[in-house]
């Protein structure tokens, strides 16, 4: 079985410590998610990491991701050392190792620092009585326009994948789950498309486009109704493509 096993330079020493977590991934460490992907926390010398294991390919994305694409792995890694380089949060990458099993992508992992954090924005918008809600909800707005100013279209910006940890200036916002990026110059429509994922009630929306607004100088309505249309159709086709997979399991 092949192997392909990126670390970086200030790691290369834990390279056997790695390899050894990887091997024992199964019966060691903290479970952190156990979904359609497995991520769990270990503590190596001091180090305190989370390596997240992507669930095995079908056979078509196993010749994709062989030959003609990265695997998620790879491109959680490199699309974190671009965010780094473009000045945005995001834990600090450490590895990636893709298994090869009889010259197919077999398996992947991809592993970076742990981030203490405080909250994830979905704690911001349903906690109404948080302390500085207001403030973060302006600095989330804020981070995001950041992202599209440096022509970064996340295409999972969900509730689950912004962490906030306070610091002594401030706040940080971290960008995790990063494995669908591009990177390009965004329109209008992009940009107000992008919010359509994190689900915000008609309170947090009418705050978070009024922030956008300030930033783009377009009108605060406008950007209110059309991230809610977005959104709406976002969730309606969810939820008729999951009728349609429950009714051909039928």
């Amino acid at each position: 079985m092949n192997k392909s096993f990126f670390i970086t330079d200030n790691y290369k020493d834990f390279k056997p410590k790695f390899r050894n977590t990887i091997n024992n991934f199964v019966s060691d460490g903290k479970l952190i998610k156990d979904s359609r992907n497995t991520i769990k926390s270990f503590n190596i010398d001091n180090l305190k990491l989370n390596i997240k294991r992507f669930k095995k390919p079908n056979f078509f994305n196993k010749i994709i991701y062989t030959f003609f694409r990265s695997t998620k792995a790879q491109r959680s890694f490199d699309y974190a050392k671009k965010l780094i380089e473009l000045g945005i949060a995001t834990p600090e990458p450490i590895f990636y190792y893709n298994k090869f099993k009889s010259g197919l992508i077999y398996q992947s992992f991809y592993c970076s620092e742990n981030i203490d954090y405080d909250y994830d924005i979905e704690y911001v918008f349903e906690n109404k009585q948080l302390i500085n809600r207001d403030q973060l909800l302006k600095e989330f707005t804020l981070f995001t326009h950041n992202l599209h100013e440096n022509g970064i279209m996340f295409l999972d910006h969900s509730r689950s994948n912004t962490l906030i940890k306070k610091n002594n200036n401030g706040y940080m916002f971290f960008l995790i789950d990063l494995n669908r990026m591009r990177f390009k110059s965004l329109t209008l429509k992009e940009r107000l498309k992008n919010f359509k994922r994190l689900k915000m009630t008609d309170e947090v929306l009418k705050k978070v486009s009024e922030y956008y607004a300030d930033l783009i100088k377009i009108d605060k309505q406008l950007i209110f109704k059309s991230i809610k249309k977005y959104s709406e159709n976002f969730e309606n086709n969810r939820i008729f493509r999951k009728r349609l997979k429950f009714f051909f399991r039928i």
